[in-house]
């Protein structure tokens, strides 16, 4: 059998506290950046609707340099946010995450750094916002509960770029809601935190926390660049990029449908949902890796192009068409078709593998991955080799696991499984259990002793097959007299098991790696994380 193109990659999040995943490792740094420059130079002539790759990455990354600039310097002091020619993205959903997802951002500024790079931080912010809420460990460390505290109400699930306060009493409330529940003594973290998203000048809540973050990340001398994806998005050489994957639609549905369904064989994936959904046919409209929405209908759609003639219709999964534009003439007047529709507010975006195809094709030098972005970019890998007919620029994976209680809880799982095998014991082979009660010096330990004694002595009996019946009814009765003298010790091990199955309870709510960054002290969890990377 022919060795599978996609190469399997078990990927998993460090477990213990404290601990991070860094792969490749930083001592590797210097190698991954000059392979990844070689492999942007065997791709510089590949043409993109018209444009050799060369080109359009030296206009994009000019583009994307001023507008990352631009948007940080409307909040921020970022007068040294350029460092040198190169450049360092990494991107998240402008949510309250786990730290993580943080340490991301922290490993770009370090790489950054390290090899005179420009660091950006993508707000992916053509996601679905999803509910209004993050869970607040709340009670007390003894008896706690896990619930959802609102920033605002619930509504549609619309992408996060269109999403605004619905309720300015509740949002702005938020903060102190969270602050006086918490029982991880996060108050001074979460009012600070909150006061800054309460004073951003963003009407849009996803840009007011992502603000909030780097806001705190400067604090601290973390120096990234952000920029929404969504104003990358607006750049003509996005959209000559979407121009060249309409183009192709019918050669890259074929692409991408063969590379998933090669990636879900080789992963023993049966879900038809993931990672992705198959690209779909809707009669002679074929399905590209797309949304598109409108400021008329902000829900969010899979985008479907039909080519009638010289014009191709851009429609939505409905069927609904937005608009026509002529793919067939000029790429300049393709793309200024495209960028007036983009004006007029109609809204064409990225879906998962398409926005990190296009950071690191078009865009970046370096793109740092957590651990969902590198196992489905196994897949984009694959696809742009075949449909590009080149190779991406590696990239980056680092993810941390950091417990909100790690200090004041301990894992009861070995005393639970001590207790669950004295009880297999007196069950089954009480004897087991009667040595360790005479070494404790239990008040039978005479009869316990010499009832181990006689077990020993019994066993040691060759017995004749007709006599087997009565030496095993002896067997059991020596077995039932030392239960009967173990009979408070057993009632006290079930007892046990009870208290300490509570407390495992209660140590798998708090242990969760889940827990928003603001519930976290920044200056605490970045002496950690840092530590831990310098030993990684």
């Amino acid at each position: 059998m022919s060795e599978p193109r996609i190469q399997y990659r078990k990927l998993r999040a460090p477990q213990q506290h404290g601990s991070v995943l860094i792969d490749p490792s930083l001592s590797a740094s210097n190698q991954l950046i000059k392979e990844n420059q070689s492999l942007i130079k065997q791709s510089a002539e590949l043409r993109l609707f018209g444009q050799p790759l060369s080109e359009l990455r030296a206009s994009a990354r000019q583009s994307l340099l001023i507008a990352a600039m631009e948007f940080t310097g409307n909040y921020t002091n970022c007068r040294d946010g350029i460092s040198g020619d190169l450049i360092f993205l990494s991107g998240h959903q402008p949510k309250l995450f786990h730290p993580g997802v943080w340490f991301k951002n922290l490993l770009l500024a370090h790489l950054a750094k390290k090899h005179a790079a420009t660091a950006i931080n993508l707000i992916i912010d053509n996601d679905l916002c999803g509910q209004h809420s993050i869970k607040v460990p709340q009670g007390s460390i003894d008896s706690p509960i896990v619930s959802s505290i609102a920033y605002d109400c619930d509504g549609d699930n619309l992408p996060l770029e269109e999403v605004m306060i619905s309720d300015q009493q509740l949002f702005e409330s938020f903060g102190q809601r969270v602050a006086k529940v918490c029982i991880a003594q996060a108050e001074n973290t979460v009012r600070h935190f909150w006061n800054l998203v309460t004073k951003s000048n963003s009407k849009n809540i996803g840009l007011k926390f992502a603000q909030a973050r780097h806001q705190i990340e400067q604090e601290h001398g973390i120096d990234n660049l952000e920029l929404p994806m969504s104003t990358v998005c607006s750049s003509r050489e996005f959209l000559r990029f979407c121009g060249h994957l309409l183009n192709n639609a019918e050669r890259l549905q074929a692409t991408y449908n063969t590379s998933l369904s090669e990636y879900r064989r080789i992963h023993k994936i049966r879900s038809h949902s993931h990672p992705v959904p198959t690209l779909e046919r809707q009669g002679d409209a074929i399905e590209i890796p797309l949304w598109i929405w409108s400021d008329l209908s902000l829900s969010r759609k899979r985008l479907f192009c039909l080519r009638v003639g010289d014009q191709t219709e851009l429609r939505d999964e409905l069927g609904k068409t937005y608009a026509t534009v002529n793919l067939t003439g000029c790429d300049d007047i393709a793309i200024d078709q495209l960028e007036a529709l983009n004006k007029s507010g109609i809204k064409i975006r990225p879906r998962a593998l398409t926005t990190t195809m296009y950071c690191r094709l078009v865009l970046s030098d370096l793109f740092v991955h957590g651990i969902g972005g590198a196992k489905y970019d196994q897949l984009t890998d694959h696809i742009t080799r075949d449909f590009f007919n080149c190779t991406l620029p590696k990239f980056q994976i680092g993810t941390a696991t950091v417990k909100l209680f790690a200090n004041q809880i301990s894992n009861p799982a070995n005393e639970l499984e001590s207790i669950e095998k004295d009880l297999r014991d007196l069950e089954f082979s009480p004897d087991k259990f009667a040595r360790k009660a005479v070494k404790n010096k239990h008040h039978h330990s005479s009869e316990l002793e010499s009832l181990i004694v006689q077990k020993l002595e019994h066993v040691r009996n060759n017995v004749a097959p007709q006599d087997r019946a009565a030496w095993h009814e002896t067997l059991q009765n020596i077995h039932m007299q030392l239960r009967s003298l173990l009979e408070k010790d057993e009632e006290a091990l079930v007892s046990s098991r009870q208290t300490v199955q509570n407390r495992l309870k209660v140590f798998e709510l708090l242990d969760s790696r889940e827990y928003p960054l603001i519930l976290f002290n920044v200056k605490t969890l970045l002496e950690l994380l840092e530590s831990a990377m310098k030993t990684s």
